[in-house]
């Protein structure tokens, strides 16, 4: 899926080994900003250690306990023919198929904006909280009844729930109509409406089969748990015996904006949503001293020295560069030298820069990362 300052192509580049060799010292590993769950994946499937992980956002949580949660495989046939089948009995039954079905041959290009704002007018008035939110916006209406459908349908069973939602929410991510992230769809104007209407023609039943093949062969070798719940409170859990995972946010902004969209599938719905990003309302959108930059290194010192007074052993990682929200990785090093022995290494890989267009700024860039291994003195 879609995700800022993802940690998969860094595991194949420097952070693996170290993972490798610092998991050899833990019985658990504890990854305190779950994000796309990559990293908690790749610990659960490929070491002996228990995966325990939170976050401050309901989909980052869903994403790795479909994997963390389990330790045997699952046949993504039997799930995917029950689910399937079910929603889309609810889609050709929902009054607003007809409707969806007559956008869905709509020639958008002759008359974008109008044709745009039509679907809008109506999905707005759909049941359904992804098609009165997202449709016609970030999905097409058809689109949107298809999601809505799998998320009222997702199986009963709680562990084919999980790997349910968790295919459904990284569909979404592939399928919605925006550059890198959900902070704001594309538009129908002269430049943004071909990348609007190509996305619209996604096929969602396929991308969230896709994924759900994808993810239920993947499994723990023992079995884990993941839990909404901010870093702090998660860290003073931990000890000796633990091994810490922080990776921290690198923006300025909250990441529940870029993330609203996967918020919604996640949770089954949202408030009532305003402005062109179609936010829900800042009371259901998590936030974290690590996007404040007049708070982002006061939150660093008081993470660091909770793990450090609790004796765990850390990595942390981040991008060399100063980045939006104050922090760079010398300021990061520096900190954590007040509470651990630091080793410390350099990666180089590419991150987001939240919706470059390839015009005005490149969608990603290329970049440096430290991995700092922190011991406990």
């Amino acid at each position: 899926m879609k995700y800022m300052g993802s940690k998969r192509a860094m595991l194949a580049n420097g952070l693996g080994e170290t993972l490798l060799r610092e998991t050899a010292k833990c019985k658990r590993f504890a990854d305190l900003f779950l994000g796309s769950a990559a990293v908690a994946w790749h610990v659960a499937e490929t070491f002996g250690c228990v995966v325990i992980g939170a976050d401050l956002q309901t989909f980052a949580v869903t994403l790795a306990d479909a994997v963390v949660a389990r330790d045997k495989p699952m046949a993504w046939q039997e799930i995917w023919e029950a689910w399937s089948a079910d929603a889309k009995k609810m889609v050709v039954g929902s009054h607003f198929y007809c409707e969806a079905v007559v956008f869905d041959r709509v020639k958008w290009g002759a008359a974008p904006r109008r044709n745009v704002e039509a679907a809008r007018d109506v999905c707005q008035h759909h049941q359904g909280p992804v098609t009165r939110a997202y449709g016609a916006h970030y999905f097409s209406p058809m689109q949107a009844l298809v999601l809505d459908s799998l998320r009222a349908t997702v199986p009963r069973e709680l562990i084919h729930r999980k790997v349910a939602l968790a295919a459904l929410i990284c569909a979404a991510s592939q399928c919605a109509a925006s550059p890198g992230h959900t902070a704001q769809p594309f538009q129908p104007t002269k430049g943004a409406a071909r990348f609007l209407f190509e996305a619209w023609r996604r096929d969602v039943w396929e991308h969230t089969r896709s994924a759900l093949k994808r993810i239920c062969p993947k499994h723990a070798r023992q079995v884990g748990s993941a839990i909404v719940q901010d870093a702090e409170t998660f860290a003073k859990q931990l000890g000796p015996e633990d091994l810490a995972f922080v990776d921290p946010p690198y923006s300025g902004v909250h990441y529940s904006r870029f993330y609203h969209v996967l918020e919604t599938v996640a949770r089954g719905g949202c408030d009532e949503v305003s402005g062109v990003g179609r936010y829900p309302p800042p009371s259901e959108r998590p936030k974290s001293d690590f996007s404040i930059s007049t708070k982002s290194k006061q939150a660093l010192e008081r993470l660091l020295s909770i793990l450090a007074e609790r004796g765990v052993q850390t990595i942390v990682t981040f991008p060399r560069e100063e980045t939006s929200n104050g922090l760079s990785g010398s300021i990061v090093e520096n900190v954590a030298e007040e509470y651990f022995k630091v080793s410390k290494q350099i990666t180089n890989g590419r991150f987001s820069t939240l919706g470059g267009n390839l015009v005005h700024r490149k969608a990603r860039i290329p970049a440096y990362e430290v991995i700092l291994s922190l011991s406990p003195r």
